[in-house]
């Protein structure tokens, strides 16, 4: 568990570290709202919005991630003081799919 200040930042510097194909799971406490980013690119995501609304954004680049990344908290998290961040690890030779909670 994260703290929610640190929303933006944390999931930034996650992105940066993951492998093209693996995902971020960002949940709220009671693990009912998330947002998945997939790294498609070494500077393009794909997001998906899944809880109060379902949304798609493809093909966003780094600033866009950001402003996006902030107006999503404020709608899906919007009285969370605490998050979970997930790593999706996708492996292409065996499709297997590791995770690690954060």
């Amino acid at each position: 568990m994260l703290d929610i200040k640190n929303f933006t930042k944390v999931t930034l510097e996650k992105l940066k570290k993951i492998n093209t194909g693996d995902q971020l799971e960002l949940l709220t406490y009671k693990k009912d709202r998330k947002i998945i980013i997939t790294k498609t690119d070494y500077s393009k995501f794909h997001i998906i919005e899944d809880g109060f609304e379902y949304n798609e954004f493809r093909n966003i680049d780094i600033k866009n991630l950001e402003k996006i990344l902030k107006k999503l908290k404020k709608l899906e998290f919007p009285r969370s003081n605490k998050f979970f961040l997930k790593i999706i690890n996708k492996k292409d030779s065996n499709e297997q799919i590791s995770f690690k909670l954060i």
